[in-house]
């Protein structure tokens, strides 16, 4: 499998620590308690996936299609010169430059002025040649869609945010355009959109968009805000044998506790977490999958989280990104296999993501079983 880089993420609030801080039961507050310092990111059994897929990479096999089958209406030229200006452009060409891309074949992009001055354009096509139709087509560049998406989880907490960029062109229908994001592409129409000779031809759109992670640890529209704080405390039938306070960046964070039907604190059956302020809730599951944005495009965007599914007392689920504790948690599981022997790590899976042109809607794609 080939990678390479993708479009830089910025994850401003990824916890570059998470401190664990132990009592163990029947042990006097006065003593010297057991503290477990654990790195954010860990190369850990939760997947060997995680390591397989690290920050900022991407499998590189280009899609077949894009965009309602939009590469399959493309033939891809070897001369970029036999792209021609299409017939039914109107106006004056006063610039013009040819982009090449393995995923979206060979065009060209014209500055046209059409209001006789040619020093300003009014207009920025796009042409490629059409295979169905048998020639050079022209489409308008409508414009840079900018997309900030901020993660939210159930306790209104944000989490990691990541921008998208996108060149967005009339592909007939309007309400829904072809999407480019080469990055030769996308510098150019940020430098055309600030030249003093773009005459309203083309503007940057930016959206902030707000997304939450949800069921099986995938990401979906519009969080829920605070819901976390009517969440039901859970009923726990075994014996607390263990707790650990939870520190994120130097601030108490709340409480894992550790139960065992038994009573034997070498043989944990279920853990339980309370955020600081919130009911204690039983840990459900941990997720650790691979997000990929635009899968199908030149560049996509990915990177790996780490994902709670807790459970309340009327079995009712909530969802935190927590990456920091969902990574600690997995590697002390890891570290004493006989110890926490019931399963509370879901597969890790690589989940791709379509984007709604204009408003940047996500849609997950249910991946694969691997």
């Amino acid at each position: 499998m080939t990678i390479r880089p993708v479009t830089s993420v910025n994850l401003t609030n990824s916890y570059n620590q998470v401190n664990f801080r132990g009592r163990r039961k029947n042990v006097s507050d006065n003593a010297e308690p057991s503290r477990i310092t654990v790195p954010h990111r860990l190369a850990v059994p939760l997947a060997a996936a995680i390591t397989m897929a690290p920050m900022n990479v991407v499998d590189a096999k280009a899609g077949d299609k894009y965009n309602l089958d939009f590469n399959n209406k493309i033939e891809y030229v070897n001369d970029i010169n036999s792209i021609n200006q299409a017939s039914e452009e109107n106006g004056v060409v006063i610039e013009s430059k040819n982009f090449n891309s393995k995923v979206y074949g060979n065009y060209k992009i014209n500055l046209i002025s059409t209001d006789g001055n040619d020093k300003t354009f009014e207009k920025v096509a796009m042409l490629q040649y059409n295979d169905i139709l048998g020639k050079t087509v022209s489409n308008d560049v409508k414009n840079l869609a900018v997309y900030n998406y901020q993660i939210i989880s159930d306790d209104g907490s944000k989490g990691n945010n990541f921008l998208l960029k996108d060149v967005l062109v009339d592909s007939g229908m309007d309400a829904v355009p072809y999407a480019f994001n080469q990055p030769e592409l996308l510098n150019y129409i940020e430098e055309l959109i600030d030249d003093p000779r773009n005459n309203k031809a083309i503007k940057r759109v930016v959206n902030d968009r707000k997304i939450k992670p949800d069921q099986d640890g995938f990401f979906q529209n519009v969080p829920k805000g605070d819901v976390l704080m009517n969440a039901v405390p859970c009923k726990i039938n075994a014996k607390l044998v263990d707790s650990e306070d939870v520190t994120i960046e130097g601030k108490p964070a709340g409480v894992l506790r550790f139960y065992s039907v038994n009573g034997d604190k070498n043989k944990i059956d279920q853990i339980t977490y309370q955020k600081t302020g919130y009911p204690e809730l039983r840990i459900f599951m941990l997720y650790a999958h691979k997000h990929v944005f635009e899968p199908y495009s030149e560049v996509p965007t990915s990177f790996v989280t780490g994902i709670m599914n807790l459970v309340d007392g009327k079995n009712k689920s909530y969802y935190l990104e927590e990456p920091g504790l969902v990574f600690a948690l997995a590697d002390l599981k890891a570290k004493n296999p006989e110890k926490f022997k019931y399963s509370i790590l879901g597969e890790a899976k690589t989940v791709n993501y379509l984007i709604t042109p204009k408003i940047g809607a996500i849609m997950p794609v249910v991946p694969e079983e691997e």
